[in-house]
């Protein structure tokens, strides 16, 4: 495959991560749950967690293969280490899903920052599963 491919492709999975992450921070409900933390607090958590990773995510150059790659990761991973300091279940199920999101979409995005076009065909599932926990994210965080 064409370099030049493998960075439109690449540049493409980047773009589809910073949409999802774009609408990520919002202000927390107060709901207060039994299982120890509140909705209210655990969603800050999550906040802080998303923004660190958009920060880290959107400092990454599309244009470079690797370095996308390693951004798309270092979502991955800051998502995988909030869900770990959520005490909260109903936030920690959403946050799981929105971090499954991005286990795919990290996946893709190494694959193509190696050349293999084929392994980026979990770009369709990392999208819906980003978009389906930024909703649940949304809904149970806003308001």
């Amino acid at each position: 495959m064409p370099a030049s491919r493998s960075v439109r492709t690449t540049g493409a999975l980047v773009v589809a991560g910073l949409v999802a992450l774009g609408g990520a921070a919002c202000t927390s409900s107060s709901h207060p749950e039994a299982d120890g933390q509140s909705v209210a607090a655990a969603c800050a958590t999550l906040a802080d967690s998303v923004e660190q990773a958009m920060r880290a995510f959107t400092e990454a150059d599309a244009a470079d293969p690797a370095a996308a790659a390693q951004a798309t990761a270092e979502v991955r991973d800051d998502l995988a280490a909030a869900v770990t300091s959520i005490g909260n279940a109903r936030v920690e199920a959403v946050a799981a899903d929105l971090r499954a999101g991005f286990d795919v979409l990290a996946e893709a995005t190494a694959a193509a920052s190696a050349g293999d076009i084929a392994g980026a065909t979990g770009l369709a599932d990392a999208t819906d599963r980003i978009r389906t926990g930024l909703a649940e994210y949304h809904d149970l965080c806003s308001g």
